[in-house]
């Protein structure tokens, strides 16, 4: 049973604004010098202020936020050259999560950032979307 392209668009659509909300959250923490609320797993405070939180002096709660609004103002498009950037996007950005994950365990004792991981499962959510999207286009593109 294939899902259909619409419901996959959705369903990519709803994990974006879910990680703009996420990434919009700590960007306001980081921009405010807040301390982020962090019910589960201790290391939130940790990983938003660590010296691993930037890219070129960038804090990644900005990168996050905008490469999640990006790729979401690009998910109505249907040609296949946008599909295939976007997917590529969100594979670099899914392999990027997979370090920071192991940077939090090599360098934070253990402490996970609650948002940090809720950011990371929409991420890949919104990735599996992509990518079943891009292996339908050409069914897709037959059917229209």
């Amino acid at each position: 049973m294939q899902v259909d392209r619409r419901v996959l668009t959705v369903i990519q659509a709803l994990a974006l604004v879910c990680a703009i909300v996420v990434s919009g959250y700590l960007t306001y923490q980081k921009a405010t010098n807040g301390v982020p609320v962090c019910t589960v797993g201790g290391g939130c405070m940790a990983a938003l202020y660590s010296p691993w939180g930037y890219i070129l002096g960038i804090p990644l709660a900005y990168i996050g936020l905008t490469a999640a609004t990006i790729l979401l103002l690009g998910t109505p498009w249907r040609r296949y050259e946008v599909r295939a950037i976007s997917l590529v996007l969100l594979l670099i950005g899914a392999l990027f999560e997979i370090y920071l994950r192991y940077v939090e365990q090599a360098h934070f004792g253990g402490h996970v950032c609650m948002w940090c991981v809720s950011f990371m499962v929409f991420w890949w959510i919104a990735g599996a979307c992509e990518l079943a999207r891009v292996i339908r286009w050409p069914v897709a593109a037959a059917e229209e």
